[in-house]
């Protein structure tokens, strides 16, 4: 880049951040470590258009990179549900905010309101207010006004996160699985973790036919984490078994609004839980991810950032929660093999966490493996690219390979 496209570069950059919503600006060794802008406006010179266009396609490029890793790993926070909607347009999916307003409305907050920390309560964070209240119900359990309150939040934040019906646009999701879950069967199956306690993705490869691992077996009941060592091939009269490409593991972080605990088991339910497996926003997160089924997924996840060429996306994902932070941050340190692309619209904000401020250090200081996008869901899935080369390959090879038994064609 000429110092006078990078000088035209920074003015828009400068002129564009003021604007509400902020924009689309990318970081990673493509840019020289620094920042910059993935949209132009007519208004702009043809020298920012060019400069623009070329920073997106390196993008695309980089992005492409990721999703044809040995082993792809996606970590889907809770910006990926947040633009979803109904049929008629409305919104449903709650944002921490949304919750904390609802939350903050029941009658038996109002009970307890005055025995939790003045200061939590005004900074109307939910997860702080939880973990509060659950630790003055440990000192004193007898208490129950504090066991009321923490039953009702549990509940409002499972009735709230219960949103996905048949009338609930998924179409995003889909896309986004067509796009990192049909990948050559030559490659591991895509890992897609997620925070997320709604059902976006079950529901989007159910429309979008795909075939999903999920602990949960064939049989689709019981909870086994051994399940997931299991796969899906197809196999016809006179050919060889051949694996399924529609397929992705599905691994849900802090459990589903479909689980229900029965005894020492887990299952799946069609109606509401009686007895919810959910990891609720509180302090306790990071112990009850080391209690089974938790266990299964966090030790997967950790296995999975250690292997030798594995892509990361990280989309939606805050850096909120310290038991995720910790292995992302070790494979960081560790992991030469790693590519990861971190997909936030909060990465350049001043509350964002320390963690994206450490991956935006490491970029600027020349780590070629790391790059971050101030995107949404829906910007990540526009610049994924469409068709995995090595899937044209597959498809080539099976056209041209003898088919049958005994080499017959």
């Amino acid at each position: 880049m000429s110092e006078s496209q990078k000088s035209a570069e920074d003015e828009f950059v400068k002129a564009k951040r003021s604007a509400w919503p902020p924009p689309l600006e990318v970081l990673g060794a493509f840019t020289s470590g620094a920042w910059r802008a993935l949209i132009a406006s007519e208004k702009d010179s043809e020298e920012v258009k060019s400069v623009v266009a070329s920073t997106d396609a390196a993008l695309r490029d980089e992005l492409g990179l990721i999703v044809n890793a040995e082993t792809l790993i996606v970590l889907a926070g809770s910006g990926t549900s947040l633009g979803m909607t109904q049929a008629d347009g409305t919104k449903k999916a709650p944002s921490m905010g949304d919750l904390w307003s609802d939350v903050s409305a029941l009658p038996e907050f109002s009970a307890v309101e005055g025995k939790l920390n003045a200061d939590l309560v005004g900074s109307k964070n939910l997860e702080h207010v939880l973990s509060d209240a659950q630790a003055r119900q440990a000192l004193t359990p007898d208490d129950s006004d504090l066991a009321n309150f923490v039953a009702a939040a549990e509940a409002k934040v499972l009735e709230r996160c219960s949103f996905v019906d048949a009338d609930t646009d998924v179409n995003t999701h889909e896309i986004f699985l067509r796009k990192v879950a049909r990948r050559s069967t030559r490659l591991q199956r895509t890992q897609l973790f997620t925070t997320n306690y709604d059902l976006a993705f079950e529901s989007a490869a159910r429309r979008a036919r795909f075939n999903v691992i999920d602990g949960f077996g064939y049989g689709g009941h019981e909870f086994d984490g051994g399940s997931f060592d299991l796969d899906y091939v197809r196999r016809r009269p006179n050919e060889q078994l051949a694996l399924e490409p529609s397929v992705f593991h599905l691994l849900k972080l802090h459990g589903s609004v479909d689980w229900s605990a029965d005894g020492a088991a887990v299952r799946k339910v069609s109606d509401a839980p009686e007895n919810p497996v959910l990891i609720y926003p509180s302090a306790s997160k990071y112990q009850l991810s080391y209690k089974q089924p938790y266990l299964e997924f966090m030790s997967r996840f950790q296995i999975a950032l250690r292997q030798p060429d594995v892509g990361l996306i990280l989309v939606g994902f805050g850096f909120n929660d310290d038991h995720l932070n910790a292995p992302i941050e070790a494979a960081l340190r560790s992991n030469i093999g790693l590519r990861a692309v971190v997909v936030t619209p909060g990465a350049r904000n001043g509350t964002r966490a320390e963690s994206i401020k450490w991956v935006e250090d490491l970029i600027k200081r020349g780590d070629r493996r790391l790059s971050m996008f101030t995107g949404t869901f829906d910007d990540l899935v526009q610049r994924l690219p469409d068709t995995p080369p090595q899937e044209e390959r597959d498809a080539h090879d099976e056209r041209v390979s003898p088919r049958r038994m005994g080499g017959n064609r």
